[in-house]
């Protein structure tokens, strides 16, 4: 099977932003054995739109479309598309009115104003995006099925894993088990695994969350699919153990949050550096009310030392970023907030000298990084690692890896 991938936007093409989009969708039909033969970008422009759909229409069994469907004039795509697959019947889906009103309060002027985004042809398959306002659609001409994404990346990969997926190769059950791991560079996690499989395929991609792999499996019933990702899962397990965080589609501050509800136990947070990064990525998450105990920001040393009693003598001795004055940012911590779990970081971003350290059940793990990036990717990094060592720690794994 052969596939277009065209991302709309002027924006794109004056290069204001990064189509992430076509990135992430190639990458994933290449795993479900759908080829992309070309990527091409059209700026908000109806004629050349048309144009570019018009050559696709029956050159390929799929066409995917990102951005363009919101309710301003210049989002064209769902219209071009209509007048190239020569649908004229239209229809308004109730479903995603009401979400519209809900999104909206019922304020009567913006669904005035969005109401485009919830009309279809009417024999269109309506892809739900709860993350947005614009559904998203499949619609057939007689040749080709035109899938059409929203722009904004958050939206568009969700659409893409959640509704697209299920309706590709309706010929075979396609499924997908995402591995979240823990401390690993995406070639140190990738060397680990045989990815030389055809069925299931395992992927190493890295994220903003870390790093991850991604088993699919295809097969002629779901039984068999089943089958097959369950070989890829225990491949997985067997190559990096520990390492693994979850299978799960969540985030691993949300298995932070499961863990310290489950054992009934708070967290709280001392951040130099990361300017409460790692307190912010915990409250990102629904639960996060249960488990966060107090979060700090101690970014001058006075702060460190009125807040958390880290001494100036300390401090003085061995410089604000060692593993000594984070040893004391945990201590003070502890004994000002008294919970179960800890967590404390000081470090130079714009150098990427960095310490992190986890407290639990009297329990140290003190950790200096050298991270590369700029500073914004320092702070990322030193993030996640704070996540993975508390999980570890408190999963008693701690001692079972080389970190």
């Amino acid at each position: 099977m052969q596939a277009l991938i065209c991302s709309v936007g002027t924006e794109i093409l004056l290069g204001n932003i990064v189509d992430t989009n076509s990135q992430y969708i190639a990458s994933h039909l290449k795993e479900m054995g759908i080829n992309v033969y070309k990527m091409i970008t059209v700026g908000d422009n109806f004629n050349r739109l048309e144009d570019v759909l018009k050559e696709s229409d029956g050159a390929y069994d799929y066409v995917f479309i990102t951005g363009g469907l919101g309710p301003t004039d210049d989002d064209i795509t769902k219209e071009v598309v209509m007048k190239v697959a020569k649908k004229d019947k239209l229809v308004v889906d109730n479903k995603s009115l009401r979400a519209l009103e809900e999104y909206f309060s019922r304020d009567e002027k913006a669904i005035t104003i969005n109401k485009k985004q919830a009309i279809f042809p009417e024999d269109a398959i309506i892809l739900k995006n709860p993350k947005g306002t614009a559904p998203g659609c499949i619609i057939e001409s007689d040749r080709t099925k035109f899938v059409l994404l929203p722009g904004p990346p958050h939206e568009m990969t969700y659409m893409f894993d959640q509704e697209v997926v299920k309706h590709l190769m309706k010929d075979s059950f396609i499924k997908s088990v995402t591995a979240k791991t823990a401390f690993l560079g995406e070639w140190d996690m990738a060397s680990r695994v045989d990815l030389s499989g055809k069925n299931p395929t395992i992927s190493p991609y890295a994220t903003d969350n870390g790093c991850i792999l991604r088993i699919t499996a295809s097969g002629r019933n779901e039984e068999e699919v089943d089958r097959l990702l369950e070989e890829g899962i225990d491949k997985v397990k067997e190559s990096l153990g520990d390492y693994v965080i979850t299978f799960e589609d969540k985030r691993k501050e949300e298995v932070l949050i499961d863990i310290l509800r489950e054992r009934k136990e708070f967290v709280s947070t001392a951040e130099s550096f990361t300017g409460g990064l790692i307190a912010s990525s915990i409250i990102d998450i629904d639960g996060a009310s249960d488990v966060i105990k107090e979060s700090y920001v101690t970014y001058a040393n006075s702060s460190k030392h009125d807040l958390l009693n880290v001494s100036y003598e300390t401090i003085e001795k061995y410089d604000v970023v060692s593993r000594e004055v984070l040893k004391e940012m945990l201590d003070g911590l502890y004994r000002r907030t008294e919970a179960d779990l800890t967590i404390a970081t000081t470090g130079y971003a714009h150098l990427g000298k960095v310490f992190v350290g986890v407290l639990y059940k009297d329990k140290y793990i003190l950790k200096e990084y050298n991270f590369k990036g700029d500073r914004n990717r320092v702070r990322l990094r030193a993030k996640n690692r704070a996540i993975d060592l508390a999980i570890t720690l408190m999963r008693g794994k701690y001692d079972s890896i080389n970190i």
